[in-house]
C-alpha cells in the first residue's frame, strides 16, 4: 500500500523498501506469544499481540491536556487487509473497515481510543458496575479524566442509555447524549407522526425532578431525540434549514440542548440533522491504526 503510485506514503516508501518492510514485519514482535490466550479462553485478546504499541500510543495520547468537552463517537478506519476486526457494512460509503472508539475534544485531538473487538471489548479491563459493551466503552473512555471537574461529555445513539448517564452524573460528568427511540419506551413523549404533523422547530420534553434529567424531541428534517444531566430546551434561539417545497433556507426553532450537542460534539456530524462532518482525526492517525493492523 505504501509503496503503490496512487497511495504512496513518501515518510515510510523513501526510507525503505518493500522487500526490507515484508522482512521485519515478519520476524518483529511486540509481546510474548507464548502467553497469549487461545480463542475461547477466558481473557482472549485480539490485539494481545500488539497491546505494549497500543498502550504506547494511548499514553502519548494521555499527555496531551485535555479539554473541558469529550465527545466519545466511532472512529471508521478504512482497511481491506486479513483481520478478525474488519467489519463489511455494504449500505456504508467505506464498505470495509475497523472500528475505534475515540475520545476527542471539539479541536479535533484525540486524548484516549479503544479499538472494538465486538463481545471481545475490554477483556483486559474490569469495569463496575458492567454495562455491556457500549456502556463499558464510555467508562473505560472516561476513566482517564479526573471526576468531578465539570468535564462535559457528549455521546452519539449507539452507545449512551439513562442508566449510563445517570452514572456520569454521579462521577460528575455532565453530559448529553442522542438517543434511539426505543430505548425511551414508557416516556409519554409525542409520536413522529403527530411532530410530523406539526412545522419544525417543534419540541416536546419530560423532565425527572429526582434525577435532574431531562429527555427532549426535537422535530427537523426528521425527529431526534437527546437526553441531558444538564442542559435545557432554553434559551432558544433559531438555526437556518433548507425548505424543499419553497426552495429557500428559513428559520427553524431550535432548543438549547440541540444547540450545545450541536457546538461541542464537534468532530462528527449529528445525524443529518445538525450540519456537515468535520473530521475527528488526522490521516497520519489512521495511517498509525492501519499499520499496527498491518502487523497484526
Amino acid at each position: 500500500m505504501h509503496w503503490e503510485a496512487a497511495t504512496r506514503y513518501p515518510q515510510i516508501a523513501d526510507k525503505m523498501g518493500r522487500q526490507t518492510f515484508d522482512k521485519i514485519k515478519r520476524f518483529l514482535h511486540f509481546n510474548d506469544n507464548s502467553k497469549a490466550k487461545k480463542p475461547g479462553e477466558r481473557g482472549f485478546d485480539k490485539l494481545y499481540k500488539i497491546q505494549p504499541v497500543l498502550g504506547h500510543i494511548r499514553s502519548k495520547f494521555l499527555e496531551v491536556s485535555p479539554e473541558e468537552h469529550h465527545s466519545i463517537d466511532e472512529q471508521m478506519i478504512p482497511f481491506k487487509g486479513r483481520s478478525t476486526l474488519r467489519q463489511y457494512l455494504p449500505k456504508k460509503p467505506t464498505k470495509w473497515r475497523v472500528k475505534v472508539f475515540t475520545r476527542a475534544g471539539v479541536s479535533g485531538i484525540v486524548h484516549d481510543f479503544e479499538v472494538y473487538q465486538g463481545k471481545g471489548t475490554l477483556v483486559e479491563h474490569d469495569i463496575e458496575p458492567d454495562l455491556g459493551v457500549r456502556g463499558n466503552i464510555v467508562l473505560r473512555l472516561i476513566s482517564t479524566l479526573p471526576e468531578k471537574m465539570n468535564n462535559k461529555i457528549y455521546l452519539d445513539n449507539w452507545l449512551p442509555s439513562l442508566k449510563l448517564m445517570s452514572l456520569l452524573k454521579i462521577k460528575g460528568f455532565p453530559c448529553i447524549g442522542t438517543l434511539n427511540k426505543a430505548r425511551l419506551k414508557g416516556c409519554p413523549l409525542l409520536t413522529d407522526g403527530k411532530m410530523k404533523k406539526r412545522q419544525r422547530g417543534t419540541l416536546d420534553y419530560r423532565t425527572d425532578i429526582h434525577s435532574g434529567f431531562i429527555v427532549v424531541k426535537w422535530l427537523d428534517n426528521n425527529t431526534v431525540c437527546l437526553a441531558s444531566t444538564y442542559a435545557r430546551i432554553t434559551p432558544q434561539d433559531t438555526c437556518r434549514r433548507w425548505n424543499v417545497k419553497d426552495e429557500s433556507r428559513v428559520k427553524v426553532s431550535r432548543p438549547a440542548i440541540v444547540y450545545e450537542y450541536n457546538r461541542h460534539m464537534g468532530v462528527r456530524r449529528f445525524s443529518g440533522h445538525a450540519g456537515g462532518d468535520v473530521p475527528n482525526s488526522s490521516s497520519d492517525t489512521k495511517m498509525v491504526y492501519g499499520n499496527l493492523l498491518v502487523a497484526y
